[in-house]
């Protein structure tokens, strides 16, 4: 045998020999074709996400024969994920969910006769909602082990039992918050309480259609803008709201409240002159009329479940800005009430669109 053909004989063997450790240097996590069992009836997988920093294996081992390798699944993480994970059932209960896997790497070390082992797994469960994910939970799990050198390490059934705790912990998450928690609620519903007036809280006269005001509650001092203006009233409205979720609902349950500020409003008009105070009266009906339109507007929209305060103030500012605009209307079309003809026509408009909300 010539040199050359000597060469290249010992050229392929040293190439057999490097493909032969490269194949080595890899080993494939076999997993049994059984799904891993899961609470049933309180979520659905619907997607599956690889977040990982590293994403070129799960992880560096020790073979019984002593050397190191990279462990791997036969296919990609999700993929393998959803044959380990899939459901046999889906019914109306269930919360679809993406599960984002952001550790899983086993990692070992050679220590004297022994291998000392770590495992450790990351999941976040997501929900979208309303075309945005949220974060629900996250479980990290794991275990340290040791084994014996010259042994095959138990990975499939570590992953398997980890990834169990972690479903597991995650439905039991579901059934405990999902009265409780906003990120499980499906709808936003708005429930109106009726408030009930005790007169004044403070210098505050709160609107009831069974009690009119008097000149005794135009309290501030007299600040005439125009000296034919005789008196002056502020009002204005507001509302509380408390939250909580019942059988997938967020409920607001809340309370809108007109109201006129004694210190604000005043008077230099005859406690006698009851045409003047019938016109102070109809800006507070007219600001009590608003808060009726902004009840019904609210009732009206299809609150989001991920910003429905901000969807609630905005409606909110927008009935403000209304009620100015109505105000100053009132003011302009009947002058003051110094137009007999006008003010009695605003007298007869808010009377019938009140007549609307009861």
């Amino acid at each position: 045998m010539n040199l050359r053909r000597k060469l290249a004989l010992w050229g392929l063997l040293f190439f057999l020999a490097g493909l032969l450790s490269s194949v080595q240097a890899q080993r494939i996590l076999e997993l049994r074709s059984e799904s891993i069992p899961q609470l049933p009836n309180l979520y659905s997988i619907q997607d599956i996400v690889d977040e990982r920093p590293n994403r070129s294996g799960i992880g560096s081992i020790i073979l019984p024969s002593g050397q190191m390798t990279t462990l791997r699944f036969s296919g990609s993480l999700p993929v393998t994920f959803q044959r380990l994970l899939r459901q046999n059932s889906r019914q109306e209960r269930d919360y679809p969910v993406r599960v984002k896997v952001k550790q899983l790497w086993f990692d070992e070390k050679a220590s004297s006769r022994m291998i000392r082992g770590t495992f450790r797994v990351q999941l976040a469960f997501e929900r979208e909602v309303e075309g945005r994910y949220i974060l629900l939970t996250e479980c990290q799990a794991g275990a340290d082990y040791n084994r014996s050198m010259g042994m095959d390490g138990n990975y499939e059934i570590q992953l398997r039992q980890t990834l169990e705790r972690c479903l597991r912990e995650f439905g039991n998450w579901v059934r405990t918050n999902e009265q409780k928690t906003e990120k499980l609620a499906r709808r936003v519903q708005i429930r109106f309480r009726d408030y009930e007036p005790k007169g004044r809280l403070g210098d505050t006269v709160f609107y009831n259609p069974n009690r009119k005001l008097t000149w005794n509650d135009f309290r501030g001092p007299i600040r005439r803008a125009n000296p034919r203006t005789g008196a002056m009233i502020y009002t204005s409205f507001g509302y509380d709201a408390m939250t909580h979720v019942e059988k997938g609902t967020v409920f607001i349950d809340m309370t809108v409240k007109a109201f006129m500020l004694q210190n604000s409003s005043w008077t230099s008009e005859p406690a006698t002159n009851a045409y003047a105070l019938a016109h102070e009266q109809l800006h507070f009906d007219i600001t009590h009329l608003i808060t009726e339109r902004f009840k019904k507007a609210l009732m009206a929209e299809e609150l989001p479940l991920e910003d429905y305060d901000s969807r609630i103030q905005y409606i909110f500012l927008e009935s403000f800005r209304e009620m100015n605009r109505y105000q100053e209307l009132y003011d302009a079309e009947t002058r003051h009430s110094i137009n007999h003809a006008e003010q009695a026509r605003w007298a007869e408009k808010v009377a019938t669109e009140l007549k609307e909300f009861l």
